[in-house]
């Protein structure tokens, strides 16, 4: 009697064991089979618009040779309220649907000058493959003097994650 409550303690044991390495195993090949490559994943910018200003005397934008970044310039805000509009348009050029995560903003230190985005936001919303964008940054000064003369310069690049 003894050997047999031994054999089917033995059998329960197996079949236990081998179901939990099964789920452990299943759930490895789920997470494996969803996650994209980086060459199936890629948003770049592909081009600028005619660029709207009003109160600026020079603006220009310029996408970088790798697609992921672009340099915003402009130079004498005249006023309080004077602005540049750059229009840009994105691709999902990989395989698989993507999502704006966050824009990053590097080299613009200013607190006279205020950066807001239009067309495009940190949502839900999903860039299919294939799809284009077009959003615009505006560069607007913010401060109550009468004219500036400097030269600004700043970069952005988004990050976009698996839709």
């Amino acid at each position: 009697m003894k050997k047999q409550s031994l054999f089917i303690v033995l059998i329960v044991l197996c079949i236990i064991t081998m179901a939990v390495g099964y789920s452990i195993f299943r759930t490895n090949a789920e997470v494996s089979g969803k996650t994209a490559s980086a060459k199936d994943f890629d948003v770049i910018f592909t081009k600028i618009g005619e660029i709207k200003r009003e109160g600026c005397t020079k603006a220009s934008a310029l996408i970088s040779e790798d697609k992921k970044t672009v340099t915003i310039n402009f130079e004498t805000l005249s006023y309080k309220g004077a602005y540049a509009d750059f229009p840009i348009t994105l691709k999902n050029v990989g395989a698989i649907p993507a999502k704006l995560q966050s824009i990053n903003q590097y080299g613009l230190g200013y607190d006279k000058v205020n950066v807001s985005y239009t067309g495009i936001d940190v949502t839900d919303l999903v860039l299919n493959p294939g799809d284009e964008k077009e959003f615009y940054v505006r560069v607007s000064w913010k401060q109550d003097l009468k004219e500036d003369k400097s030269n600004y310069k700043f970069y952005i690049k988004f990050n976009y994650i698996q839709g």
